[in-house]
């Protein structure tokens, strides 16, 4: 292997620990926002039924704690492959046929959600621009309360990308993941 191909491999290691680093960091604060979600809404339920004083703002805390919850632990799961699969046609399938039905279906995830990011951000900066807010018990930007979208969406289509690369078979010796890359030996 040539030392910039080397190079080239120790950039893709490097680059794939820090992206690991980053969903686990994700992962950890939906853990803290479920901790902190479960919390308000047992102290709702003492509030309510053994005080009679219900909260005004636990319902929209828990509302806007799903959205975080799922755009901030995404990554991990699809990482972990803990999401929720119909397997009953690909378990049918012959190996190599699953293995390129698992590059196909990862490619075509990364581009809804690399799309869906690049909406999102759109989105996300014309309701900042626009100062708009939600009025509820809770006032808040809504900007402030969809803006996790974007880097979860773009963790998520980095962890597809990650998954179709992992799925492709395995190059011959001769060929590195640079010449993988650029097509050039």
């Amino acid at each position: 292997m040539t030392s910039s191909a080397a190079r080239g491999n120790a950039l893709l290691r490097s680059a794939s620990r820090g992206l690991d680093f980053v969903i686990v960091a994700g992962a950890v604060l939906t853990v803290g926002i479920l901790v902190a979600l479960v919390a308000s809404v047992a102290f709702e339920v003492v509030m309510r039924y053994f005080f009679n004083r219900p909260t005004a703002w636990v319902v929209e805390l828990s509302e806007y704690s799903l959205l975080w919850l799922a755009f901030l632990g995404g990554a991990w799961v699809l990482r972990e492959e803990a999401h929720v699969k119909v397997e009953m046609l690909v378990e049918i399938l012959p190996p190599r046929t699953r293995e390129i039905m698992h590059v196909i279906t990862s490619l075509a995830g990364a581009a809804t959600c690399a799309l869906f990011c690049w909406v999102s951000t759109v989105y996300i900066l014309e309701l900042y621009e626009s100062g708009e807010m939600l009025l509820r018990s809770i006032q808040v930007k809504k900007w402030a309360v969809l803006s996790v979208m974007v880097p979860g969406l773009l963790l998520i289509t980095l962890q597809f990308i990650r998954r179709a690369w992992r799925g492709l078979p395995a190059a011959p010796a001769s060929i590195t993941a640079k010449h993988a890359i650029t097509g050039r030996q």
